[in-house]
C-alpha cells in the first residue's frame, strides 16, 4: 500500500502534521498510505504531536534483572495450623507402594533419609498432613 517515501511525501508529510490533522487525515491527504505508516514515518521523522513538544527521554542504564527467589511461605491461619501424625507408620510391606506417602524426610544422601510411609489420602501422594504443607490452599476473596 505504500508508494514509497520520497523527499517531496516527507516534505508534505511534515507540512500537514504541523496543522492539526489527524494521521488518517493525512494518510487520506498524501494518497497510498496507511494511517500506521504516517505515525511510524512521523515518529521516525521526530515530529511531536500538534500542541506538544517533543521530549528526549535520557537514556537509563538497564537495571539488572533480579534473581528468582522464593518468596517466604505465609503463615497458616492459627486454626489451621496442620499436626504431624502421631502414630507409627505402618510396618513395611502392610500398605501397597502406591498407598504410602512419599513425602521425603530428611536430606538425600544423609543416613536418617527416608519416606514418611504413612497412608495416602484417595488420589494424592501425600498423607493428609503433608498433603497440608505441599499443596497451596485456595482462599476465598471477600
Amino acid at each position: 500500500m505504500s508508494a514509497g517515501w520520497t523527499e517531496e511525501r516527507v516534505t508534505r508529510l511534515k507540512d500537514l502534521w504541523g496543522t492539526g490533522m489527524t494521521a488518517a487525515q493525512i494518510a487520506e491527504q498524501l494518497g497510498n498510505v496507511t494511517r500506521n505508516a504516517v505515525i511510524g514515518k512521523a515518529n521516525r521523522l521526530g515530529l511531536s504531536k500538534p500542541g506538544r513538544p517533543r521530549v528526549a527521554k535520557a537514556a537509563k542504564p538497564a537495571a539488572p534483572r533480579p534473581r528468582f527467589t522464593r518468596p517466604a511461605p505465609k503463615p497458616e491461619p492459627e486454626d489451621v495450623v496442620p499436626q504431624a501424625p502421631a502414630e507409627a507408620p505402618p510396618p513395611p510391606g502392610a500398605l501397597p507402594q502406591h498407598r504410602r506417602c512419599q513425602f521425603p524426610v530428611g536430606h538425600p544422601g544423609e543416613s536418617d533419609f527416608h519416606f514418611c510411609d504413612h497412608e495416602t489420602l484417595s488420589g494424592k501422594p501425600y498423607c493428609d498432613y503433608h498433603c497440608s504443607i505441599a499443596y497451596r490452599h485456595r482462599t476465598v476473596a471477600a
